[in-house]
């Protein structure tokens, strides 16, 4: 299939179909849940591999623009491991909403690169982040990814360099958004483009050389998502026995007061957690909300629900097929501390997720 001018000129949302449905094999069933196979497409003479798609919105805000992508590599490259996509905003969207404004860093030091973006290996539970050094931060700069409503401008990422034995990986993208089960392959996209960051069909971004990345610390910018001991943010805590994983999540770092979606510090946690199910996950996963005792036991109740439902909804889709989810609300009634204390209640404001481990009790 030849896609020519809709690149530049037709809504994203149109583009992303067209896409998909080249990238299926002519006797393939699109049916209902079935993945988006690998595939090539031809857009404006260019050979375009589609390895999966993504749509978003910054932070869940209904009132951002949504965002639409394609992940088009994962290759290894000298140095480091490279990741190719491309985004774009629905053609109706303000104009002064472009790309860039869609990507948030946790660092300073990283808020002009395109840094909100990881590299998730699901068997061995890592996550990687970009390559930096104390000059640079081995990402598209953000300010290059500013393009018109309706157009896809190609970013890159380089991160460490994956282990030999890893051949798929979950690519995570902006608001926790995952792309599941893309493979390592090996080498640069070409050709290769003296724009940093191209229209999707106008080449590819020149990646750094192997000289450059050499000063950037692998072990600065690669975590192991799930501890027995909890996360860095202590966000969760995760208590294993040869049968089964229980993880309490902190609901008062993991929600705003009130609030029933996942806050953007959560989400490398909760990728993590949903890449340990993945991996070694089977059976049903539980998801389980609970409160302190402020406030009526109804408000209590429904709000255990929403949060425990969120939860699961952000764990759910990239979890793997070998588990099925559950979720339901306590409100106040199992508390693990006195509610007479501040220190209590934060201790009763909590989530919990369980779920069997393959192989568990044999």
């Amino acid at each position: 299939m030849t896609v020519h001018g809709v690149v530049r000129r037709a809504g994203v949302l149109a583009l992303a179909g067209a896409l998909l449905t080249a990238a299926l094999p002519a006797t393939a069933a699109n049916e209902p849940g079935e993945s988006v196979p690998s595939g090539v497409v031809v857009v404006d003479g260019q050979d375009v591999p589609v390895l999966g798609s993504f749509t978003f919105r910054k932070g869940w805000d209904p009132r951002s623009p949504e965002v639409v992508g394609f992940v088009h590599g994962v290759r290894r490259v000298e140095g480091g491991t490279a990741v190719y996509y491309s985004l774009g905003l629905a053609p109706d969207a303000d104009e002064d909403l472009l790309a860039e404004s869609v990507f948030e860093s946790a660092s300073p030091d990283d808020a002009a690169y395109a840094t909100e973006i990881g590299l998730v290996d699901v068997a061995s539970t890592t996550m990687y982040s970009p390559l930096r050094d104390v000059d640079s931060t081995f990402a598209t700069a953000t300010r290059d990814l500013s393009t018109d409503p309706g157009a896809l401008v190609v970013g890159w990422a380089v991160f460490p360099a994956l282990p030999p034995t890893t051949t798929t990986v979950q690519v995570r993208m902006p608001s926790g958004t995952i792309v599941p089960g893309v493979p390592v392959e090996d080498g640069a996209l070409e050709p290769v483009s003296d724009e940093p960051a191209p229209l999707l069909g106008a080449g590819w971004p020149r990646l750094p050389e192997g000289a450059e990345l050499a000063a950037a610390d692998p072990a600065a910018v690669t975590w192991t998502l799930l501890r027995r001991s909890g996360d860095l943010q202590a966000i969760a805590q995760a208590q294993e026995s040869p049968r089964d994983v229980a993880v309490t999540l902190d609901t008062n770092v993991l929600f705003a007061t009130g609030a029933t979606d996942p806050g953007s510090p959560a989400q490398t946690v909760l990728a993590g957690l949903a890449a340990d199910i993945a991996a070694r996950g089977t059976g049903e996963v539980v998801v389980t909300g609970h409160t302190d005792a402020d406030g009526t036991d109804e408000f209590n109740q429904t709000l255990s629900e929403n949060r425990a439902l969120a939860v699961r909804e952000s764990l759910e889709p990239a979890s793997g097929g070998g588990v099925t989810f559950v979720s339901a609300g306590k409100g106040e009634s199992e508390p693990v501390a006195s509610n007479d204390t501040d220190e209590g209640k934060q201790a009763n404001r909590r989530v919990t997720v369980v779920y069997t481990l393959k192989g568990g009790g044999q």
